[in-house]
C-alpha cells in the first residue's frame, strides 16, 4: 500500500467566547453559629498561647525565632475545607499546604497549614466576630463568612506532622537522613535574598544543606541533612517552611551476560550503514554515559558530544548502561537487523551528557537540579539541534503515588520551556526487580508496583514495557514456561493502577521490554535469558560487541529511536506534535486486551493504567495511507481572561474539518475508526497546596470533544459552553450526550496534559461527524491571580485520524484536495475582540 505524508492543517480553528453561567456548590456542615464561633475562637486562643510560650522558650536559650504562626486548620470528617479564604496576601497571611487523609473507614479529613505574621491574627478574629454578627447577614439570611467558618472543625499549632506532605512510612524519625524543604517565596522580591536568608538559618541552627535550589511558581526547594528535631528547629526558626517531603535516592542498574562475540555482524553491518547527518535532530542520552569507541557508535557520537554533570566523572561509561542505551536509540533490537541484508539509515550526531557518578550514585542530591544542569549543559554545547531527551534513571520507589515531586516538576519545567522553548523528554516508567511474588501473580502483580519518581511528570513521554520475545534457542528451556505470551505487558513494567484517577495515565506507550522464564526451583522460580532481551551496543567492546538488556531501560530506548524518526521526518512539528503523534499511532495487542479482560469499557482504566495507550506502530506514526489519514493541526490558544472583577475561562476552538463526506456516506455500514489526540505541555507547580482548587498543579488544561452525528454547530457549542461551566465550577454532571460512543470515555482520558480516545462507527454515522471544539478547564493562571499568568497562551498540538479497513479506497486523496482547495481559497474567521 502506498505511503504518504501527514496532513498540516492550515489554521481553520475558530475562537469563540465562553460565556459563564450559574455558580458550583460545596459539601461544608451545617452549624450552630454562636458555639461554633466560640469553640473555634477558644481553639484559636489557645494555639497563640502555646505559639507565645514556645518563642519565649527559645529566646530564652538564644534560638533564632520565627516572629509569625503557623497554624493547622482541619475540617470536618467527609466536608471540604475552603482553604482559600484562610489566605490573606496583602497582609501576608500565606496558605503553605492542603493535605487530605484517608481514615481506615474510607472517610477523609482535610487538613489546611497556614502562616500568620506577628500582628496580623486580628484577620481571622474578625473573621469569626463578622460570623457571628447578625447585622452582616446577607439578605437571605446567612452568616458572612458562613462557608469558610462552617468548614473548619478544628485549630491547632502546626508540627512537624503539619508540614509532611510525603508517605506517613517515611516520617522523619531520630535518624538524620536528606528530606526537601519546600519554601515559600514571594515572587514581587528577589529569590536569591530569601535563599540566603533561609541559608543563614540554616547555618545559625548547623543544619548541613545543599546548595541546588530548585525554583517553581511561589516555591523553592532546598535539600537539608536532618532529623525530626531538626526539622522542628528549622519549622520554630524559619517563616519560609512550606512543606517537607523525603530526599529521594536514584536506583542502580543490571543486565545480563552478553551474548557470543561477532565482529563480523558489526563490520557487515557497517558496509549497510547510512548515517544521516545533515538533521538536525540529535538524540541526547541522560546517563551513565557512552563509550564512543564502539564500532558501531564511533560513526554516531564523537568525542566532543560526550558531556558529563560533573567533569570529574569524566564522560567514559564504566556502568555499561549509557552505552547500551545509546546503541538501542540509534539502531533498535540489533537482533532484528544484523540478520538481514538491507541498508540502515540513522541520525547522526548523538550525544551523551553523564549524570552519573563512577562510583555508587548521587543518592543525596537533588536529582531535578542535576537534569536541569544536564539538559542546559546540552543546549549551550549542541545550540544548533532539536535534541531528543533519553531518560532511563528513576528512584528506586515511587513514594508519592503519581503525585508531582521536585524531580518530575523539574522535568514538567524543562519540558514546557518557559512556553518558549518546548523540550520532548522521554523518561523510563520503572521497573519491577527481583520480585517472585510479584511475578508468580503475573499480570495482576504489576498492577500493585507503581511507576517510579520521576515518570509520574505531566509533560514527559513516559515508557512502559511489553513484550513479543517467547522463543529461545536453546533446548534446555523447552518444558519451560514464560511469565508473558507474546504480546502481553513485560514482568518488569511498573504501572499507574494503585494511583489516584487524578494524576496523569502512566505509562503513555510501551515497548519492547523482555520476558522472563519460569524454573522449577521453589528458590530461583523465575530466571532471564539472553533471547528474551534486546540485543544492543557493550561497553566492553574491545572483548564482546554486544550485550542484552531488558525492561522500561531497553523499552524507553526503542522509544526514542521512533521519536527521532518522527521529528527527523517532520522538523516543523513542535515536541508536543511529536509526542501526540507516538501515543495516537498507538494500538492494544489483542494479548493485552485478553489479559485485562476488556469488554467495552470494562477493565479499561487498568488496561490503561498498565500499558498505556499500547505499542506504537512506526508505519502509521510516519505515514498516511489511502484507506487511513491524519490530520495534525499545531495552535495556540488563550485559556482565560481577567474580567473587572474575576478570571474566567476565555474561548474555545472549533475545527470544521475537511471531510470526505460523500465518500463516507457511500460507504453505508462500513465501520472507520474515528481517532483524536490533544497534546499539549503544562507550567507545573508543584507544591501540595490543594490540587483541586485554588492551587492546582497544571498551569491549564484543555479537553476535546466531536460533535454527534445529528448535531448542528449552534448545539454543539452550546453543549461545549456547558462543558466549559460544569468544569469550572467542579460539576461532575455528564455533557456529553452520546459518551458511549467513545471507546476510553471522556472521564478515563480527562487526566494529564495528552489525551487521546476514538470512535468506530459507520461511515454513514461518522460522515457529519467534523467539528471538534477545543476548550479550557481550570489551571493555577486562572486561580493564582496574584502571579499574573492569566494572559498567557498556551500551544496545542491536535492530532486526528480517520482509518478504514477497505482497501481500495482512497480516502486520504479526497481529504488532500480538500485541503488544497482551503489553501487556495482563505477562510475567513471572525475574531471576537475582548471588552
Amino acid at each position: 500500500m502506498k505511503k504518504y505524508d501527514h496532513l498540516i492543517l492550515p489554521p481553520i480553528e475558530e475562537p469563540y467566547k465562553y460565556s459563564p453561567t450559574g455558580m458550583g456548590s460545596s459539601n461544608i456542615p451545617q452549624r450552630n453559629r454562636v458555639e461554633h464561633a466560640t469553640m473555634l475562637e477558644q481553639k484559636f486562643s489557645a494555639m497563640r498561647i502555646s505559639d507565645a510560650e514556645m518563642k519565649r522558650e527559645r529566646s530564652a536559650l538564644s534560638l533564632p525565632t520565627r516572629t509569625g504562626t503557623y497554624v493547622e486548620f482541619k475540617g470536618s470528617e467527609n466536608h471540604d475545607l475552603i482553604f482559600k479564604s484562610l489566605e490573606a496576601g496583602n497582609v501576608g497571611v500565606r496558605l503553605l499546604n492542603v493535605r487530605q487523609q484517608i481514615r481506615d473507614n474510607g472517610n477523609f479529613d482535610t487538613y489546611a497549614t497556614v502562616y500568620i505574621p506577628h500582628g496580623q491574627e486580628c484577620k481571622f478574629l474578625n473573621k469569626l466576630r463578622d460570623y457571628t454578627d447578625t447585622s452582616k447577614d446577607s439578605s437571605k439570611g446567612k452568616p458572612k463568612n458562613a462557608d469558610l467558618i462552617n468548614s473548619i472543625d478544628d485549630i491547632n499549632i502546626a508540627i512537624l506532622s503539619s508540614f509532611w506532605t510525603d508517605s506517613s512510612t517515611f516520617f522523619p524519625t531520630e535518624t538524620l537522613d536528606w528530606y526537601e524543604t519546600w519554601l515559600k517565596i514571594d515572587e514581587t522580591k528577589d529569590k536569591i535574598e530569601q535563599i540566603k536568608s533561609y541559608h543563614n538559618t540554616l547555618n545559625t541552627l548547623s543544619i548541613e544543606y545543599k546548595t541546588n535550589v530548585l525554583f517553581f511558581p511561589e516555591r523553592a526547594v532546598v535539600l537539608v541533612y536532618a532529623n525530626k528535631n531538626k526539622l522542628i528547629d528549622i519549622m520554630n526558626s524559619s517563616e519560609m517552611l512550606a512543606e517537607i517531603k523525603k530526599g529521594q535516592e536514584t536506583a542502580g542498574f543490571w543486565c545480563e551476560e552478553s551474548i557470543s562475540d561477532q565482529r563480523e555482524w558489526v563490520n557487515d553491518l557497517l558496509q549497510r550503514l547510512i548515517i544521516d547527518n545533515e538533521s538536525n535532530v540529535s538524540v541526547c542520552i541522560l546517563d551513565s554515559g557512552v563509550n564512543n569507541g564502539h564500532p558501531l557508535l564511533s560513526p554516531i557520537v564523537s568525542e566532543e558530544a560526550c558531556l558529563s554533570y560533573d567533569p570529574h566523572w569524566g564522560s567514559a561509561d564504566r556502568n555499561g548502561h549509557g552505552t547500551m542505551m545509546a546503541g538501542a536509540a540509534t539502531y533498535g533490537d540489533l537482533s532484528e537487523i544484523l540478520p538481514n541484508n538491507n541498508s540502515i539509515s540513522v541520525l547522526g550526531n548523538l550525544c551523551s551528557i553523564k549524570i552519573l557518578p563512577n562510583e555508587g550514585g548521587n543518592p543525596k542530591e537533588l536529582w531535578g537540579d542535576i537534569t536541569q544542569q544536564a539538559i542546559y549543559k546540552a543546549e549551550i554545547q549542541f545550540n544548533n539541534r532539536q535534541l531528543i531527551y533519553c531518560l532511563a534513571i528513576t528512584a528506586p520507589e515511587c513514594y508519592d503515588m503519581g503525585k508531582p515531586s521536585s524531580w518530575s516538576g523539574a522535568l514538567d519545567t524543562m519540558s514546557y520551556g518557559e512556553g518558549k522553548s518546548q523540550r520532548l523528554i522521554l523518561v523510563s516508567a520503572g521497573n519491577i526487580q527481583d520480585s517472585s511474588e510479584i511475578w508468580s501473580n503475573y499480570p495482576e502483580g504489576n498492577w500493585t508496583a507503581s511507576v517510579q519518581n520521576p515518570a509520574q511528570a505531566w509533560n514527559v513521554l513516559t515508557i512502559g514495557a511489553y513484550t513479543k520475545k517467547v522463543t529461545i534457542n536453546d533446548h534446555r528451556y523447552d518444558n519451560h514456561e514464560r511469565v508473558a505470551e507474546s504480546g502481553g505487558i513485560s514482568p518488569f513494567s511498573t504501572t499507574s493502577v494503585i494511583w489516584n484517577k487524578s494524576w496523569p495515565i502512566k505509562p503513555d506507550v510501551v515497548f519492547e521490554g523482555g520476558n522472563l522464564i519460569k524454573h522449577n526451583d521453589s528458590d530461583y522460580p523465575f530466571g532471564s535469558h539472553e533471547d528474551l532481551e534486546v540485543l544492543t551496543t557493550s561497553k566492553n567492546f574491545q572483548f564482546r560487541q554486544f550485550e542484552t538488556f531488558n525492561a522500561t531501560s531497553s523499552a524507553t530506548a526503542l522509544a526514542t529511536n521512533l521519536a527521532a524518526k518522527i521529528a527527523k521526518k517532520y522538523p516543523e512539528l513542535w515536541p508536543e506534535s511529536v509526542r501526540g503523534l507516538m501515543l495516537h499511532s498507538a494500538e492494544w495487542t489483542d494479548t493485552m486486551k485478553r489479559q485485562f479482560r476488556v469488554n467495552g469499557r470494562t477493565n479499561i482504566k487498568e488496561l490503561l493504567r498498565s500499558c498505556g495507550y499500547g505499542v506504537p506502530n512506526q508505519d502509521r506514526a510516519l505515514f498516511s495511507t489511502d484507506n487511513g489519514f491524519t490530520y495534525i493541526s499545531q495552535s495556540t490558544i488563550k485559556p482565560y481572561v481577567k474580567n473587572k472583577v474575576s478570571v474566567s475561562c476565555n474561548e474555545m476552538h472549533l475545527y470544521e474539518l475537511p471531510w470526505p463526506k460523500e465518500l463516507l456516506e457511500s460507504l453505508g455500514e462500513v465501520e472507520l475508526t474515528l481517532r483524536i489526540t490533544l497534546s499539549y505541555f503544562i507550567e507545573p507547580s508543584p507544591g501540595e497546596i490543594g490540587w483541586k482548587d485554588k492551587y492546582r498543579y497544571p498551569s491549564f488544561g484543555l479537553r476535546f470533544d466531536v460533535n454527534n452525528p445529528l448535531e448542528g454547530k449552534e448545539q454543539f457549542k452550546k453543549r461545549i459552553n456547558k462543558s466549559i461551566q460544569n468544569e469550572e465550577n467542579d460539576n461532575i454532571e455528564t455533557i456529553d450526550n452520546d459518551s458511549q460512543r467513545w471507546t476510553i470515555g471522556s472521564k478515563n482520558r480527562s487526566a494529564g496534559s495528552i489525551h487521546c480516545d476514538m470512535i468506530t462507527a459507520t461511515g454513514a454515522d461518522l460522515a457529519s461527524c467534523n467539528m471538534i471544539a477545543i476548550f479550557p478547564i481550570v489551571g493555577w493562571w486562572k486561580t493564582r491571580t496574584n502571579l499574573q499568568k492569566y494572559n498567557s497562551k498556551a500551544r496545542y498540538s491536535l492530532i486526528i485520524s480517520l482509518d478504514t479497513p477497505i482497501e481500495d479506497i482512497s480516502l486520504y486523496n479526497t481529504v488532500k484536495a480538500k485541503i488544497e482547495a482551503l489553501i487556495q481559497t482563505p477562510v475567513q474567521i471572525t475574531v471576537p475582540v475582548e471588552s
